[in-house]
């Protein structure tokens, strides 16, 4: 099976923002409601993001950093209003629980939104070599 490397370290990406992302989440949750929580989250999880996809995942870290932070505002702005809005409705319409709305809201949004925006409008360019997985 043949992966895009670009994919699959934006993904192993993803999961670690996601987690810091989660992990603030849930630490406010004790403080402030979660659509507060959720929206505080995002931004974290942006940033850890943000980092690891310029230098590991996309290799962009030759592009004017300026520039790419100025794309991936609007980019950031859709996946918070995106998460707040699936996790509203998950968690205070459906009534699923807390933990399983974000794991679930969270993936629609990156396959959905985050990895096309990050791929092709932030951080653009000529795509990776596909690598070989077992």
């Amino acid at each position: 099976m043949i992966i895009n490397r670009t994919f699959a370290r934006s993904v192993a990406t993803s999961i670690f923002s996601t987690a810091v992302d989660f992990a603030t989440l849930l630490g406010l949750t004790q403080v402030v409601d979660y659509r507060i929580a959720t929206a505080i989250g995002t931004i974290v999880g942006f940033l850890t993001n943000f980092t690891i996809n310029r230098y590991w995942a996309f290799e962009a870290s030759q592009g004017a950093l300026h520039w790419q932070f100025v794309r991936v505002l609007p980019v950031q702005a859709g996946s918070t209003l995106w998460q707040t809005l699936g996790m509203w409705l998950a968690v205070g319409t459906i009534g699923l629980q807390l933990v399983f709305a974000k794991i679930t809201v969270s993936a629609l949004v990156y396959l959905v939104w985050n990895y096309p925006m990050n791929r092709y409008f932030v951080f653009g360019g000529k795509p990776a070599a596909p690598v070989a997985t077992e």
